[in-house]
């Protein structure tokens, strides 16, 4: 499957309320495939952003800045698509959260995804049976 299937299948499962294209690829993109879904510009709050071409002309700094700032003020999913040249790596995407849904074997074009509810499981220790024992406190 190549990118662009495998990206349009997601966002038809996925089926956001609103999107928020951060460029002008993945704007036009959305629009082919969710045509009853409002697509924002990259500063209004949305259930997830897409990004196709976003990352190709920044830096490595500058592109960590772009999905710090979209993860915080826009979006808690993001869908961004990483070319084989681009400024950042697979190692690079893991440090920031991200899993690598797909990589197209044609052009090494990677599709990437972020999602605030699934980015850190729940450790088995972090409940209230190891933090809180009334049994021990004395009035």
């Amino acid at each position: 499957m190549d990118w662009r299937a495998h990206l349009a299948a997601r966002l038809a499962a996925l089926r956001p309320a609103r999107l928020c294209a951060l460029d002008d690829a993945a704007r036009a993109f959305a629009a082919a495939h969710l045509p009853d879904t409002p697509i924002l510009t990259a500063d209004a709050p949305a259930a997830l952003a897409l990004g196709i071409a976003a990352l190709d002309r920044l830096d490595a700094e500058a592109a960590r800045h772009l999905i710090h700032r979209v993860r915080l003020y826009v979006a808690p999913r993001l869908l961004l698509t990483a070319r084989a040249d681009g400024p950042l790596d697979d190692d690079a995407f893991r440090a920031l959260g991200f899993e690598c849904e797909l990589r197209d074997p044609a052009d090494g074009t990677r599709i990437q995804a972020y999602d605030l509810a699934t980015y850190k499981p729940v450790p088995d220790w972090l409940n209230a049976r190891f933090w809180a024992h009334p049994e021990r406190w004395e009035p």
